[in-house]
């Protein structure tokens, strides 16, 4: 159970990094950009959305292996 909530973490902070990058290069017009925030508006402007849920999944994996190791 904590392993996958801590690698559920990993991929939402991935994510958030990813639609970041997103969000800088666009000005650009790099064309992978325009595709990842043509496909999720949201999360290219609020990337802070993903990084919460990362974090919030890392709180989960803690706990679920602290509770692990007290059984």
């Amino acid at each position: 159970m904590a392993g996958i909530c801590f690698l559920i973490a990993i991929l939402l902070g991935g994510a958030a990094l990813l639609f970041r990058q997103a969000a800088e290069k666009i000005s650009i017009g790099t064309q992978w950009a325009s595709d990842a925030c043509s496909l999720s508006l949201t999360f290219c402007h609020n990337r802070e959305y993903l990084a919460y849920a990362g974090g919030a999944m890392l709180l989960i994996a803690i706990g679920a292996k602290l509770g692990s190791l007290a059984n």
